[in-house]
């Protein structure tokens, strides 16, 4: 059984946020072994909390649609801030003035905000259809706790810059936000943005920085949410935390073809992405991609899909990312069926980092894992575990495992592993057609290991391996009968 040190002792910071007031509490959760990965990895969040394109899941589409830059056009009215009497130097509150200036609009206008500094107190409640348009010179600043915006319907945000609260945007029930080339920075403390029970939105070409827990939260049933082209980097790796954090920059708890595509994820406490469960109300994310994405430095996975003991997250794919140096496992696919991992490039070349597997495959069914570069893995390059069955691992690049050099257990750092870790042995497994070399001197592992010797009506062939002291270890071939 492979077996690690570390565990997750986190102090999760949830933020409960109503339709008007703001509280917040702490909970203390102590989520056991990484190699059982808790339940409550997940937490019910309450903050008030593109088109559709299912092609890109099937898995002979090997192309994904290029990011495409969209800028408003409308022609906006220009706001004269006397007239609202709106502080614009960020000195006082201005809450009631902004609320009272949107209240005034008819529906469908455009309005332009003059350059400076606005200080929000109060949550500012948005009708349908309005778009607000600045020239990266307009900053919503608040008072570290606060909701700055809950939406309408179809509103569209191009060229603002949001600061210092606990919840940028909450869509709470909503459709057709745009968020366009925007700005989210200065301690934002728990979401950017919080997805709640949302459709057909989009963010794109925006930046993230100084986000304390989730860059973008999706949760309650929200769909068709497009995340592309966004640059979400925190100061330090890790996000400066010294141990793994519940979060991410990209956390979907659960929704259905969500797409996060072509962004930079980097430095986040928690994952860069994750298709995960909410595990209050037991439902999870379905039919979501993550693809041409870069995570890098992020204090959990690079990306990820969990769905608990029950399942309920399935048929997602991560294509086509790079995901190096990241706290734990580069790609995980955790109790989650019926996934795609394709054309991935993976590395772990920091000492210290790295977990089970460059690529984690545990306890999945029906899971495909072809075409993906695996440039260097401290530990096994592909790990299959734990009652993985029915899934196929083909085609893939393995080079330069076993980084951090252990000579001492058998089940580290091989090229691929197959083991029980704890629960039961995989089957059904087709490993086939992959490449497992070392770059330099023989690596004393085996291209492909097995702990168990039984008959589990695996195949393993047509694989090239050099640069390994054994080949396919024999009980690896025991397993094929």
């Amino acid at each position: 059984m492979l077996k690690t040190n570390f565990k997750k002792s986190i102090t999760a910071i949830i933020i409960l946020i109503s339709i008007a007031t703001v509280t917040y509490f702490i909970i203390n959760s102590n989520a056991g072994n990484l190699t059982s990965q808790s339940d409550d990895l997940t937490t019910n969040v309450v903050d008030s909390i593109a088109p559709n394109d299912p092609s890109i899941l099937n898995p002979s589409i090997t192309t994904v649609t290029p990011s495409v830059t969209q800028v408003v056009t409308k022609n906006p009215t220009i706001i004269d801030a006397q007239n609202y009497n709106l502080d614009i130097t960020g000195r006082t509150d201005t809450s009631a003035q902004l609320q009272t200036m949107m209240d005034s609009l008819p529906k469908g206008v455009s309005i332009k905000l003059p350059k400076g500094t606005y200080k929000i107190v109060s949550i500012v409640k948005l009708k349908d259809n309005i778009t607000i348009i600045a020239s990266n010179d307009v900053i919503f600043r608040g008072v570290a706790y606060n909701t700055l915006f809950s939406t309408g319907n179809n509103n569209i945000f191009q060229g603002i810059s949001f600061q210092n609260c606990a919840t940028a945007l909450r869509v709470f029930h909503k459709n057709g936000l745009e968020v366009i080339n925007c700005r989210f920075t200065s301690n934002i403390k728990f979401s950017a943005i919080n997805f709640y029970g949302a459709s057909d939105s989009s963010v794109i070409n925006s930046y993230f920085a100084g986000i304390r827990k989730y860059g973008i939260l999706i949760d309650n049933d929200s769909s068709d949410i497009t995340i592309d082209n966004n640059n979400f980097d925190n100061a330090e790796v890790f996000g400066g935390y010294k141990k793994e954090q519940i979060g991410g920059h990209v956390y979907c708890l659960n929704g259905t073809n969500i797409k996060v595509t072509n962004n930079i994820l980097k430095n986040s406490g928690g994952q860069g992405v994750i298709f995960g469960y909410n595990s209050t109300t037991g439902k999870g994310t379905t039919n979501s991609v993550a693809s041409n994405n870069k995570c890098e430095g992020n204090g959990q996975e690079g990306a990820t899909i969990y769905g608990g003991s029950k399942k309920v997250t399935s048929g997602n794919s991560i294509i086509n990312n790079t995901s190096k140096n990241n706290r734990f496992n580069q790609i995980e696919v955790w109790q989650s069926n019926n996934n795609i991992v394709r054309g991935n490039t993976v590395a772990e070349s920091i000492t210290g980092i790295g977990n089970l597997g460059a690529i984690c495959l545990f306890d999945t069914a029906g899971t495909t894992v072809t075409g993906n570069n695996i440039l260097s893995a401290q530990n096994n390059g592909i790990a299959i575990i734990a009652g993985t069955t029915n899934t196929t691992v083909s085609d893939n690049y393995i080079a330069d495992t076993n980084k951090k050099n252990d000579i001492n257990t058998p089940e580290m750092g091989n090229g691929i592993l197959l083991d029980w870790n704890g629960k039961s042995d995989p089957k059904y497994i087709t490993i086939t057609s992959n490449v497992i070399s070392s770059s330099s001197a023989i690596i004393d592992k085996s291209g492909v290991y097995s702990t168990s010797k039984s008959n589990h009506n695996n195949e393993i062939n047509n694989n090239i391996i050099t640069g390994y002291t054994y080949g396919v270890n024999w009980y690896a071939l025991l397993t094929c009968g």
